[in-house]
């Protein structure tokens, strides 16, 4: 069995909210304080959701992440059911069956700020397959037999702490956390959520205007670039860890025009290998490699002797270190012209890892 096999699966915030509207119709209508609830997926698979609290037209629903290391697992999802009032222009308007549901966002949820996301500015974070998952399933528990109407009002008492640990912040989604989920389940450790992380970001910095576009491997290369090109703001600077390939053609299909790399050697010598995945486990740094992007290098210089681009800087001369770097530099670039086209300019910045610039 594998590793991943073992590894408990969650659900989303999206289902999360669902289950308590359901959970709060449910005790609504027959007064009975469910202590779980079948909530109905878009695979159209049943899971069954524990219900913390339950009473008439309120309930409280637990996040739980499963194994995966989300923050905003344990996140209190509260949903009430209110008589509807005068219209809030933040919110949906959501058919179901023959009645309409008003879906808004309380405390702890957020509010869009920016364009580019699957939810329109000036709205809250709720996106549109939790609303499609909250009408499916308050339908089947009985809801719009008639053409009745109903606020859904959804609350996270802990969200604007949370959404701090978030990216909401860089997508600019203030006040909260957002409550999303296609699948409505969370799959542990996912690699794919944090490249479609990447991707979103970058189209978020296209939807508003923007043409170029910095990538950081960390903390310490984002705050060299902040420093090195004042011009772009903290949301035009995207963290990418490992994900080069996916960074550089995200930022190819959202029409980006220019992008700016940040890293250091040990990165630029695997992007020069064209690795496009740099994690240690899935590029190891193999500086023998070395002697095919530099042919020059002497030969008497024994690669295999090093382990890390830092050593090697300091058993040769500084002049032969640079012509390295240089080497290395033209190489990545053949393979970020190839991933993200001629018509995006890119350059990189390679920085020391005290944040000094190297080239």
């Amino acid at each position: 069995m594998t590793e991943k096999a073992l590894l408990r699966c969650g659900f989303t915030t999206g289902s999360a909210a669902a289950a308590a509207a359901c959970a709060a119709y449910l005790c609504r209508r027959t007064g009975a304080k469910c202590e779980s609830v079948p909530l109905r997926l878009p695979d159209g698979s049943v899971l069954e959701v524990p219900v913390q609290e339950a009473a008439p037209s309120r309930a409280v629903v637990r996040k739980d992440g499963g194994d995966d290391p989300d923050v905003t697992t344990g996140a209190h999802i509260v949903v009430s059911l209110l008589p509807p009032d005068k219209p809030d222009p933040r919110g949906f308007e959501v058919p179901c069956g023959k009645g309409t549901l008003f879906l808004r966002g309380g405390q702890g949820v957020g509010i869009v700020t920016r364009r580019g996301l699957n939810v329109p500015p000036g709205h809250y974070a709720v996106n549109p397959g939790p609303r499609r998952m909250i009408a499916e399933n308050l339908a089947f528990a009985g809801f719009g037999r008639t053409a009745e109407r109903l606020v859904v009002h959804i609350e996270v008492p802990e969200g604007e702490a949370l959404a701090e640990k978030t990216l909401n912040p860089v997508l600019g989604i203030t006040g909260g956390i957002s409550i999303l989920g296609n699948s409505g389940i969370v799959y542990p450790y996912s690699n794919a959520a944090y490249a479609a992380s990447i991707a979103l970001q970058l189209r978020c910095i296209a939807a508003e205007g923007g043409s170029c576009a910095a990538l950081a491997t960390g903390g310490r290369t984002a705050a060299a670039l902040a420093g090195d090109f004042p011009f772009l703001g903290g949301r035009e600077i995207v963290r990418i860890g490992d994900f080069i390939y996916t960074a550089v053609n995200a930022a190819r299909k959202a029409g980006l025009k220019h992008l700016i790399v940040g890293c250091m050697a040990g990165k630029l010598f695997k992007y020069a290998c064209g690795e496009r995945n740099t994690h240690a486990h899935k590029a190891a740094m193999m500086l023998p490699r070395l002697r095919e992007i530099v042919p020059e290098l002497p030969s008497d210089v024994e690669l295999e002797h090093f382990s890390t681009m830092g050593e090697l800087a300091s058993a040769v001369s500084a002049e032969l270190y640079r012509t390295i770097l240089l080497r290395c530099r033209d190489r990545a670039m053949e393979y970020f012209s190839a991933w993200g086209g001629s018509d995006m300019k890119t350059e990189i910045a390679l920085y020391h890892d005290s944040g000094e610039r190297l080239l």
